[in-house]
């Protein structure tokens, strides 16, 4: 079930063409719709994937929900089970999952866990999103997880965990902290929101090394009290304001915290070809040579022969391109270093897995 995207716009047709051919894979599998209350440990598997959330879901506090790498978990609005507590007009309205008890969601760069209506609409609020209260880092790992459709896909408070290597797309705000939800972002991607990125009252969380990129309204809302920790991010083309009551030197331009105002530049974005028609260290393509045999003169030239751009060898969305500023650019600290030791970088395949039990460090 693996996804190749051409380029990032393409990610969400892309894997509505690829949910409907794993149906057809698996018409031998009864798919058990989920609803109700979590009271014992659970483990979602990839090998019974897609799972199908009807109604609420709530994670009781002596309970575990564990969702596993490759595993999709599809919102599909159904009756009402009425055994979940309803915590306000949002909750009402829309599904929910509550995690009451741990939650982990442990997806991979290859195979991320992915969070969306099973009818996904771009620009169309279809559920409300995961509640967090109280939580620490021991009881919520999130590492790879791909969320969309949500009001509010993440809602946090009174809460210190991590939360790492995740794509918030399509939402209405992606991240919403309040009340000492004082937790750390790092290595995520925040774009097509409706609202936010990531909204923040009565807060500090540490958010680092991510990129907030055509959001509608703002990369990041924050109401400044206090003021939290942001460092080392791309902010490009969010409509309103990329950073509101962020500290000062959050501009647009590099700022003492390291931030970035620039285009993220992803492998097969516009950007990226415009760059690379500009680089004189890519070949100019066959089509286009004029004399090939001035062309091999000139080959022959270059000591060494003309270095060779390889494609990857899979296509992952929002990666990075050569020529994209986020490239070793997240903060300079072990916790950030790439996994061949690397300096980070910035975005959602930056620093290495594991991490969420672990303080950041800046």
């Amino acid at each position: 079930m693996n996804l190749r995207f051409l380029i990032p716009i393409l990610a969400i047709s892309a894997f509505a063409q690829e949910k409907s051919s794993s149906s057809q894979e698996k018409d031998s599998f009864v798919q058990e719709n989920q609803c109700g209350i979590i009271d014992l440990p659970t483990v979602w598997t990839k090998e019974n994937s897609p799972y199908r959330i009807t109604g609420d879901i709530q994670i009781a506090s002596s309970a575990r929900l564990t969702i596993e790498a490759g595993v999709d978990v599809l919102i599909v609005p159904g009756e009402a089970c009425g055994e979940t507590t309803q915590l306000d007009w949002s909750d009402s309205t829309y599904i929910s999952i509550k995690a009451s008890g741990p939650l982990i969601i442990k997806g991979t760069a290859e195979e991320p866990v992915r969070i969306m209506p099973e009818n996904h609409v771009p620009g169309k609020i279809q559920w409300d999103g995961i509640r967090f209260s109280r939580k620490d880092r021991p009881h919520v790992q999130i590492e790879y997880m791909y969320i969309m459709g949500a009001n509010r896909a993440i809602n946090a408070s009174f809460s210190r965990f991590n939360l790492a290597n995740s794509l918030f797309i399509n939402n209405s705000t992606g991240i919403w902290l309040e009340n000492e939800a004082d937790i750390s972002v790092y290595n995520c991607v925040f774009t097509e929101n409706l609202s936010a990125g990531i909204y923040i009252a009565n807060s500090r969380p540490t958010i680092a090394a991510n990129i907030f990129y055509k959001n509608a309204n703002f990369g990041i809302w924050s109401d400044s009290r206090p003021s939290p920790r942001v460092q080392n991010n791309i902010f490009y083309a969010n409509a309103d304001v990329d950073c509101r009551y962020c500290p000062v030197g959050v501009l647009r331009s590099n700022d003492k915290f390291g931030n970035i105002y620039a285009d993220p530049v992803f492998i097969g974005s516009p950007k990226e070809k415009v760059m690379a028609k500009a680089d004189l260290k890519v070949p100019t393509s066959a089509d286009k040579v004029k004399d090939p045999a001035l062309q091999m003169v000139y080959e022959k030239s270059i000591p060494g022969g003309r270095p060779k751009q390889e494609a990857p060898a899979k296509l992952l969305p929002f990666t990075p391109s050569v020529y994209s500023p986020a490239l070793h650019a997240a903060p300079k600290t072990d916790f950030f270093r790439n996994v061949d030791g690397g300096y980070g970088d910035i975005g959602l395949y930056g620093g290495m897995s594991g991490r969420f039990n672990k303080p950041i460090s800046l």
